[in-house]
């Protein structure tokens, strides 16, 4: 997978801030994400249907060594959405070191967990400022938005919840799925040693 060039990056940057700054347009981000995850996960299921369905059918060696194949290039295509998930990081940068692909998906989800978990507390604080200060008599209009504003970030951090719930799903499924076909390409690639002895 090639980097993009740094123009690119900042182009995308620029566009992505641009367009976070409206609720519309973050609603668009999220359901467009939303949708291409979906998309992903139904044609990764119908192939493994397809090669199920294959492996049942199979009748010669030939069949079978097709098979493997196609089962490398799930494998292949797997490991590569596991590095696509672990290249979404924040601007700050989540991981210093070196690691697995997988491992760094499941950092990203943790991080998102706990960034969700400080937006809450960050919430839950405002609320209490805005309370205290309606309490010493500010301005009431001014209180009302501070809440207003307050159940928006609410609302969002719950969605961005959800999406962070999601994500480590899908990196357990992408994981699951990478173990069994190593193993099940381990076996063959013994099995073939093994019949050239």
């Amino acid at each position: 997978m090639m980097s993009e060039p740094a123009d690119a990056q900042n182009d995308f940057d620029e566009i992505e801030s641009a367009v976070m700054e409206s609720p519309r347009g973050r609603w668009f981000l999220a359901e467009f994400a939303r949708r291409a995850r979906a998309a992903d996960t139904d044609r990764l299921l119908e192939a493994i249907e397809r090669h199920t369905e294959a492996a049942r059918n199979a009748k010669s060696s030939a069949d079978l060594d097709a098979l493997y194949r196609d089962l490398e290039d799930m494998r292949r295509s797997i490991v590569e959405t596991q590095q696509d998930l672990a290249a979404v990081k924040p601007r700050e940068g989540l991981v210093l070191r070196p690691v697995e692909p997988a491992q760094d998906a499941e950092a990203i989800a943790a991080s998102a967990e706990r960034a969700t978990l400080d937006i809450l507390a960050a919430v839950e604080r405002l609320q209490d400022i805005g309370e205290q200060l309606r309490r010493q008599g500010a301005n009431g209009d001014l209180c009302d938005e501070i809440e207003t504003h307050a159940r928006g970030i609410f609302m969002a951090a719950s969605f961005q919840d959800i999406t962070g719930q999601r994500t480590s799903k899908l990196v357990a499924a992408l994981r699951y799925l990478e173990q069994r076909l190593n193993a099940i390409l381990t076996h063959k690639r013994g099995k073939a040693a093994h019949a050239a002895d």
